[in-house]
Order: structure tokens, then C-alpha cells, then sequence
């Protein structure tokens, strides 16, 4: 038989609201004894709050959503791993659902978590919504919910945002393989669909303006976020003879270079010197272990839940944040003399 607050206080020979209180670590004039007295007969009894009850005393259901465009990318997955544990330290549950980077799974999608009645939602917009930007807008706008845009901002729209610099991204890169004496620097990454891939493309052209180096449009190669996608591709890079490095725009399109350049029998950093984007904990498994942009995912998800807090307390409040990326130096480029 499921146990009741009204179990707990009777066993306790206290009040039903102050086994309430006691629960919900709220302060009330009780003996330590018989406050540790009510948490382990709550223990020991496996005794689990009634939600439905909470949430219409709260007018709260403790719920946070959270929309991700692809849960097989390690950087979504982390965050959401980070955001989900952050939350429950609050007393709060995440619903997470994948959009496929689909457009039309966000319009379904958006929909079913607010019905739900959750009290906030983290969007990680898909790479197709920047292609609908007047529907996205209008959409956004009729969002009641307080809610925060995370990792793919949206430009001249007033909401909460949490974004990383990625034109500072991409010149870190670019600008290290300068400095490592690389003159001929390819790029691949998915600039022309992709928000944070259009800033780190213009990055990397600052860096290469910076040091008075002309971009050579053989050194672009355009391709998806996907391991697959980038070998396939790799090979219009790692084929020309001028190129001795290259950006990727994240790890798992670096990861895909890296294992055409093997079966090329081009080695890394031998022949190629290669940057990746994010700092993936897999990527320190291969050899050589990976140079790479890292973007703290901790520091993403403690702002995101900071921020979506405050919209939900204040609706009114609207913030916008840009973290900085940093380089991590490891095996994957040579220094040229």
C-alpha cells in the first residue's frame, strides 16, 4: 500500500503540514530527532511525493522541458546530460525531445511539451528552422512559457539567449594553426546551413585577413555533422598537395577526416595537421589525441537554468549571454618550421 503524508505524520505523532514541511527541507520549530525521525520512516517506506497533488497546490508541475536537434551529437548530449543533472539537484525533472534537426518535428514537438504544463523550456533550435525565420519568429512569439534559446541564437529577436562565440572559436583555431606555421589551411564544417558554422567560417577569414592570407576557395569544403558525411567528403582536401591543415567544425567531422587521411595513408600530424570544435571526451581515445575548441557545457548549463529561473520568476527579464570558447592543445598539429 502506498504510504501517505497522513502515514508518516501518524507514526510520527505530528501534524500532516509539519511532515510536509519536514519533506520539503522548508525551516520549522521541530527537534532534529523527530525531523531524522519523519525523513526515515519516509525512507524506509519508499515514500514518493504525489506530483499531481503538488502541482495543484504549486501551481508548479516541477517539469522543464528541453528540444535538441540530435541527440547522437556528443555536444547536445552532454548538455542535456549537464542540464538534466543540474535540474534535479532543484527538485525539477527534464522532458527531453529530438527534433531530428526537422523543423516540422520542432512545430510538433513545441506544442506537446507546453500542453504538458511544464514550467520552462531550454530550444536548441534545428539547423532547418533558420530557413523558416518568419514562421520560427511568429511560433517563438506565441510562446507563453518562459523559455531560453541555447547554443543556436537568433538574431534581432528579443529573448533569452545562451550562445558561444563561435566567429572567436573559429579564429582560434585558424590563428594557432598560424602561429604552428601553416600558410595553406583548409576548412570543412556546415557554414551554409548552420548559424554557429557560418560565425566560426568568418572567424577562420579573420584570422587568415589578420595575417595577410588569401583564401583560396579549393581550401572549402562544406558537409554535414556527421562522421560519414565528412569522410566522404574529406578526400577534396586531403588530396591536394598545398593543404597542410585543416579546421573542422566539430569533432566528429575531424573524425571523419582523420579516417579518410588513414586510409589515404596520410598521417596525422605528420602529413595533415587537423583542429577540432568542442573537445568531445572520445576524441582523446584516438591517436594522436585531438587539438580542439572547447566549449564548457557545464558553464552552458549552469547559465541556461540560471537564466530560465529568473524568466520564470520574472517574466519579464530577458538575458543575453555569450561564452567564450577555448583552445585545447593536444597531438593533431605539427609545427611547421
Amino acid at each position: 500500500m502506498k504510504l501517505t503524508l497522513k502515514d508518516i505524520a501518524k507514526q510520527a505523532g505530528v501534524s500532516i503540514p509539519a511532515v510536509s514541511q519536514v519533506l520539503n527541507n522548508k525551516p520549522i520549530r521541530m527537534t532534529e530527532a523527530k525531523r531524522a525521525l519523519i525523513k526515515k520512516i519516509a525512507k524506509d517506506n519508499h515514500y514518493m511525493p504525489n506530483l499531481a497533488a503538488k502541482a495543484l497546490v504549486s501551481n508548479k508541475t516541477y517539469t522543464i522541458g528541453i528540444i535538441i536537434p540530435d541527440i547522437n551529437n556528443p555536444f547536445f548530449a552532454n548538455l542535456a546530460k549537464q542540464i538534466e543533472s543540474q535540474l534535479r539537484k532543484l527538485g525539477y525533472w527534464l522532458i527531453l525531445v529530438n527534433s531530428n534537426e526537422k523543423f516540422a518535428s520542432e512545430k510538433e514537438l513545441l506544442p506537446l511539451l507546453l500542453n504538458r504544463g511544464i514550467d520552462g523550456l531550454i530550444f536548441i533550435m534545428s539547423n532547418q528552422a533558420y530557413a523558416q525565420e518568419t514562421e520560427l519568429k511568429a511560433m517563438l512569439s506565441d510562446i507563453d512559457t518562459p523559455y531560453v534559446l541555447v547554443d543556436r541564437g537568433l538574431d534581432q529577436f528579443d529573448c533569452n539567449q545562451i550562445i558561444f562565440n563561435n566567429r572567436l572559436g573559429g579564429y582560434l583555431a585558424t590563428k594557432h594553426l598560424i602561429a604552428s606555421g601553416h600558410q595553406t589551411i583548409g576548412i570543412m564544417m556546415n557554414f551554409p546551413d548552420n548559424i554557429n558554422c557560418h560565425y566560426r567560417f568568418i572567424g577562420y577569414q579573420d584570422a587568415l585577413a589578420e595575417s595577410g592570407i588569401l583564401l583560396d576557395k579549393r581550401w572549402v569544403v562544406s558537409t554535414k555533422f556527421d562522421i560519414e558525411d565528412a569522410y566522404d567528403k574529406a578526400e577534396q582536401l586531403l588530396r591536394n598537395p598545398e593543404i597542410t591543415s585543416i579546421v573542422a567544425g566539430n569533432d566528429m567531422i575531424a573524425l571523419g577526416i582523420i579516417r579518410k587521411a588513414n586510409e589515404l595513408g596520410k598521417k596525422i600530424p605528420e602529413d595533415i595537421s587537423i583542429i577540432g570544435y568542442d573537445n568531445v571526451f572520445y576524441t582523446d581515445l584516438f591517436k594522436p589525441s585531438l587539438t580542439s575548441i572547447e566549449q564548457d557545457v557545464n558553464a552552458m548549463a549552469t547559465q541556461t537554468i540560471a537564466v530560465l529561473f529568473e524568466t520564470i520568476a520574472d517574466p519579464t527579464a530577458k538575458k543575453f549571454i555569450q561564452l567564450s570558447p577555448r583552445l585545447v592543445e593536444k597531438a593533431s598539429v605539427k609545427q611547421l618550421t
